[in-house]
């Protein structure tokens, strides 16, 4: 009996040896990811500005748990296209000082609703099966060769701003999520979902691309002058008749902003002034953080109870890595996809029909909400929404990198108090009423029409 394994124990260290050489095993059609591709540096600028608890029993688990991910799960959880948020969450619930106990939930969590990865296919060309999510599988093992080739910059540089194949658009489409799961990797510094989030981008449809024309024109404006704000530029499209019954109560969204004038957006867009100065770009990012903190938490109606939208959302969340962004990337390319991401937010403020941004009602002399972040990121970490670490954690980037506070002082932290009262507080019988993260027009009077009056004290 003993002689009989002899043969298999060799097959098992031949293997374990290609695996160290190679960095990876491929297992007929499904290649299986090593830690390198998911390993944390130990100093990551900027990630971990919330919490000190941080420790390497936390970033051994987290890796391990990311290549679980990788190795077992699509991108897709479903085949409409729905995201696999389960590495967004890990990682935001992580910086935010969750414990190991509470990370592992987390993935068990999510990993329930996941599906596996499809197999491989023969004679696969990355430019040829755009927007198809069976080849992710594909795109995934063709993206990390090409991270561990150019690097995780390069890599992004070249792929995302692709104009051939109106890349730019696919990156920042999808409710931003391939920008998001890019985000993550270079923020963290992780090559695995750099490439991952790459993948997804060619997993996307190109169907924003009316509102990227002619990239490379479009980009630097040295001509326009203008030293409005990005919020300032956003708040002009309420008095301009023009988009009047642009979109309705029953036919909203971005689909529709997309198919009625989207030069109308362009022209709003081309009023905010973009160099390539790289400093300039770095306050030009914080311009948009303000912007979706904004346009996420001013529809609110001072004399209703909380909605929050799902759209408005992710130009919150996604407006978190926008500095880090900028700053690894070639500032000529800052400047495109910073235009990109104006753009973007620009074209779903307007498709929930340009509500009106009411955000005195969270400065630190107004506001009902009063949470401190300690107890913000307390509440966040130990819910199971996916969405609100993600959220808190732009909010309380957005106060780190905007000390200022131009929004009115105190209105970082009372948004994100209000983020995590509202969803914290629902109770479990009335969860399938929740009012977060719904799709309706924040600017429509019937959206509001059954959200029930704040209660009696409250603005």
């Amino acid at each position: 009996m003993r002689g009989q394994f002899l043969p298999l124990l060799s097959t098992i260290v031949f293997i374990l040896f290609l695996w160290q050489a190679q960095g990876e095993i491929t297992e007929g059609q499904t290649t299986l990811f090593r830690l390198e591709s998911f390993a944390l540096p130990s100093n990551i600028p900027g990630a971990f500005p919330h919490s000190p608890t941080i420790s390497p029993i936390e970033i051994k688990l987290v890796e391990e748990l990311l290549v679980k991910d990788a190795n077992e799960h699509h991108i897709f959880f479903n085949e409409i296209g729905y995201h696999n948020h389960l590495t967004h969450m890990l990682l935001a619930d992580f910086s935010l000082g969750a414990s190991p106990a509470r990370l592992k939930e987390v993935y068990e969590q999510e990993a329930e609703i996941q599906r596996p990865k499809p197999e491989k296919h023969n004679g696969f060309n990355w430019t040829e099966h755009l927007g198809d999510g069976d080849y992710y599988s594909d795109y995934l093992d063709f993206m990390l060769n090409e991270v561990k080739k150019l690097g995780r910059v390069a890599a992004v540089e070249k792929y995302a701003f692709d104009e051939q194949n109106n890349m730019l658009s696919r990156w920042l489409g999808g409710a931003y999520h391939p920008f998001i799961h890019t985000g993550y990797g270079l923020e963290f510094g992780i090559d695995g979902m750099v490439a991952e989030g790459l993948a997804q981008m060619c997993l996307h449809n190109d169907r924003a691309k009316v509102l990227f024309p002619n990239e490379t024109k479009s980009s630097e404006n040295t001509e326009n002058t203008s030293s409005k704000t990005a919020l300032e530029i956003a708040k002009e499209t309420l008095d301009d008749s023009r988009f009047d019954g642009f979109v309705t109560y029953d036919d909203s969204g971005l689909t529709t902003v997309l198919g009625k004038k989207p030069e109308l957006v362009l022209e709003y867009v081309n009023k905010w002034s973009l160099t390539s100065d790289k400093e300039e770009l770095v306050n030009k990012a914080r311009e948009l953080m303000n912007l979706a903190v904004a346009v996420y938490a001013g529809p609110q109606r001072p004399d209703k109870e909380v909605l929050l939208n799902f759209f408005l959302m992710h130009a919150l969340t996604s407006s978190l890595f926008l500095p880090t962004t900028v700053q690894q990337i070639d500032p000529k390319l800052g400047v495109k996809f910073l235009r990109g991401k104006f753009t973007m937010d620009l074209a779903y403020f307007i498709s929930q029909n340009r509500p009106k941004l009411n955000l005195e009602q969270f400065t630190s002399s107004n506001t009902e909400f009063k949470k401190s972040w300690k107890e913000i990121f307390e509440l966040a970490v130990n819910h199971n929404d996916t969405h609100l670490p993600k959220a808190i954690r732009a909010l309380k980037q957005a106060e780190r990198w905007n000390p200022k506070e131009p929004l009115g002082e105190g209105v970082y932290r009372s948004i994100a108090s209000m983020t995590v009262e509202s969803i914290a507080s629902t109770e479990e019988d009335k969860k399938n009423d929740k009012r977060w993260w719904g799709h309706g027009g924040m600017g429509f009077n019937e959206t509001w029409s059954n959200i029930p009056d704040r209660k009696k004290g409250k603005l």
